[in-house]
């Protein structure tokens, strides 16, 4: 009787702690089609995906010879920008707080110590030591899917690839 209580046991651990796919956050998370998202950006807001707890934003075209100088935008940031759009992971860099849309100045802006973040993620004012981190995005299909799996972390401070200012009154 032990042995067989044992051995259930054993099975048990082994499927709780053997990897299985990995659909949520922490995985590959398809978050919707190229078309969702340009309803949202063309509204002026981030589109955003509570699975995959992060904001897709425009990136423009014309300026991704200034992110290509960006050291920290690696080729998997990179491909996504190429494709016209970045994957900004929710959370602030500084304490972890979530960072929300600020639709009067068009920037993220932090409830909690006041960091502030451009459209594309890029610190701009706050105790953050960073931007905000990013994800791996790509589009195939008309769809748009997101490595959760992989943080990149967000671009050193002072770097403003697409000189884009505070456009109203800030929200924090």
């Amino acid at each position: 009787g032990s042995g067989l209580g044992l051995g259930a046991f054993g099975v048990a651990a082994l499927a709780f702690l053997w990897p299985g796919a990995s659909t949520g956050f922490g995985g590959k998370i398809n978050v919707g089609s190229v078309a969702d998202a340009q309803t949202a950006i063309g509204s002026k807001q981030p589109f955003y995906n509570a699975t995959a707890k992060t904001y897709i934003v425009a990136y423009p075209k014309a300026d991704l010879g200034n992110a290509k100088k960006v050291s920290a935008y690696t080729p998997p940031i990179l491909a996504g920008m190429e494709a016209g759009y970045v994957a900004l992971y929710q959370k602030c860099v500084h304490l972890g707080c979530r960072v929300p849309w600020c639709q009067s100045s068009q920037w993220f802006e932090c409830p909690c110590h006041g960091s502030k973040y451009n459209r594309v993620g890029e610190k701009k004012a706050g105790p953050a030591p960073r931007g905000l981190d990013r994800f791996a995005l790509t589009v195939a299909g008309g769809n748009m899917t997101i490595d959760t799996g992989n943080i990149q972390l967000g671009p050193p401070i002072g770097t403003n690839t697409t000189g884009q200012q505070q456009e109203g009154p800030l929200c924090v």
